[in-house]
Formats: structure tokens, C-alpha cells, sequence
């Protein structure tokens, strides 16, 4: 399908309409439509939302010529994009129950393929001991072949990505917002680094879109779709972290969380740790032999 039909079709209607139509079969890998026939689908999407609001043919026509501008635009940023019904769009994204139905990515989309892959996420306020903590799990599970998964943010997700490319491993940032401008501005270099190591950014947004609060909820919940498992660095009980422990949890993705020495267990940003060691089946890991331990649950996850 091509893939400006599908994001016209989003740019028209939404994305939870957009998966409704796909679900219900009004459109498939071999549906090319004009502008016409796409009315007609949605028409016929009426029928079973009697409060949809039909758009005009012109409202369509035009949405296609912005779509297919967009997709310009996109290509001459090296900015790729792939939908639900392309050979290439990966499996981990639409076999959840809130798919993805479309991403824009830049780098090596490969890395999105890999059985491997670890998410290693935490406050943007870490402590010295959690930056530290942050950049050795990077590098530990990247040198043992993991792809690494983070949100480019500042914290313990720069340090995740980090480690990882200190070693010239794999990582991938999934960003709230088009990837014509990396968030935050200050992390630009970094995601060209991950780009040039062979890593992939990526993003279920057009260029040009702002972060916003619900797309750092949907962001976060592309790291858990991607990785096997979640590692938590450090973080708060209220925090945009636990967004994506929860969707782990919700995904059945094996939880950890960095172990913090007592004379720590008052900062606000390690609260979140003890909670979920408390309140979870989250696996403690404060050493080499409780990374190896957590890497051997989630290689035996892979095969079974």
C-alpha cells in the first residue's frame, strides 16, 4: 500500500478510526485508492459510527497533497516511512493491542527486527551514581549484543544510549514528536551518532509535530513494544517513567530496577525504584552477576 494513502487517511480521520477501518477491511496491502474511492471508504465507515463526521472530497484531495509533500519533505531529511501494511514494518509494533500503523524513521530500521533488545530508561534528573549506572548497563548489555532502547531524553536515557555507543553498539530513541527536530535540542548530536553507528530514530510522527504530553505516553509505549525487557534506572513514583513500566507490564516484558545503596534510599528520584521492587516482580540488579542473571531470563524469554 502506499504509504501517503494510509497517512492521508490518518491526517483525515485519526489513527484509532484509521485502525478501525484497517481492522474491519476496508482497507488491505493491495488497495490502491484515489480520492474518490477513500471517500467511499469512509462512507462506508458511517455505517457502523452513525457520529462520524464525513470530510469533503476537497478536504481529501488536499489531504492527500499535504501527505504527499510531507512524505517529500520527509524523504529529502533522510526521514523514511513505513506503514502496517509494507513488507518491512515490524512485527514487534503491530502485535500489540494499541498497534503502531505508521512510523517515520531515520537509520537502520533493522535494528528494529532484532530478537535482542533491551529498553534502559530513568529520570532526567539522575544522580551521579544513576548516570554512572545508566552508561555500564549500556555498555554491559550492548557489548552482549542487545539493542539498545531509549527516548533520547536528557538523563538516564542519554547515559543508556551512551554506553551503548561507546562501544559502537546498536541503539534506537523513540522520540515525541517528527523527527525534523530531535528532542531535546540539546541530544541533536547525539541522535546523529546513533544514526551514523548504525542505530535507527524513530517516531509515529510527521515532521513538524510538536511533544505534547499524550505523545510521550505513546513514545514510551514503543519502548516496551521494541524490548524484551525494561530496565529502570532511576525514577520517581509519579514520573513519565512508570508510563512505560506500565506498558511493559502490560506487554508481559521482564521488569528490572537498578538496586541504590541506603544511604540514597531519601532521594525523590529512587523512591520509584523501592515501589516497584515492593510492588512488582520487578528483578533487582546492582551488580555484573545481576546483569548476567537478567540477561539469561530474557535470552531463555526469546525461545520459548
Amino acid at each position: 500500500m502506499n504509504n501517503s494513502l494510509i497517512f492521508t487517511v490518518i491526517d483525515l480521520i485519526g489513527k484509532r478510526k484509521t485502525e478501525n477501518l484497517i481492522e474491519k477491511g476496508f482497507f488491505n496491502k493491495s488497495t490502491e485508492l484515489n480520492e474518490k474511492e477513500i471517500l467511499e471508504c469512509i462512507e462506508r465507515y458511517k455505517e457502523i459510527d452513525s457520529d462520524f463526521k464525513v470530510p469533503s472530497l476537497d478536504k481529501i484531495k488536499a489531504a492527500i497533497e499535504n501527505s504527499e509533500q510531507i512524505l517529500l519533505k520527509s524523504g529529502e531529511l533522510g526521514i523514511k516511512c513505513t506503514s502496517i501494511f509494507n513488507d518491512n514494518f515490524p512485527d514487534k509494533l503491530k502485535n500489540i493491542k494499541d498497534k503502531s500503523i505508521l512510523i517515520f524513521y531515520k537509520g537502520n530500521l533493522n535494528c528494529l527486527y532484532e530478537d535482542k533488545s533491551i529498553a534502559i530508561i530513568g529520570t532526567r534528573t539522575p544522580t551521579e551514581r544513576g548516570k554512572k549506572i545508566g552508561e555500564a548497563l549500556g555498555e554491559y548489555y550492548a557489548k552482549e549484543g542487545f539493542i539498545v532502547v531509549s527516548g533520547l531524553a536528557s538523563g538516564c536515557d542519554t547515559y543508556g544510549h551512551r554506553g551503548c555507543l561507546n562501544i559502537k553498539g546498536q541503539t534506537i530513541a523513540t522520540l515525541p514528536c517528527g523527527l525534523d527536530k530531535y528532542y531535546p535540542p540539546e541530544n541533536c548530536d547525539l541522535g546523529d551518532e546513533i544514526v551514523e553507528n548504525e542505530g535507527c530514530l524513530i517516531s509515529e510522527y510527521k515532521i513538524g509535530t510538536n511533544p505534547s504530553k499524550i505523545r510521550f505516553i505513546q513514545r514510551d509505549r514503543l519502548q516496551a513494544a521494541l524490548s524484551l525487557g525494561v530496565v529502570v534506572v532511576e525514577c520517581a513514583i509519579e514520573c513519565g517513567t512508570m508510563h512505560t513500566v506500565k506498558f511493559a507490564q502490560k506487554y508481559n516484558k521482564k521488569l528490572a530496577v537498578s538496586l541504590h545503596d541506603e544511604v540514597n534510599l531519601d532521594i525523590e528520584t529512587i523512591k520509584g525504584n523501592l515501589y516497584l521492587l515492593e510492588n512488582s516482580d520487578a528483578i533487582g540488579l546492582s551488580n555484573i552477576e545481576d546483569y548476567k542473571k537478567y540477561k539469561d531470563i530474557l535470552i531463555n524469554n526469546i525461545s520459548r
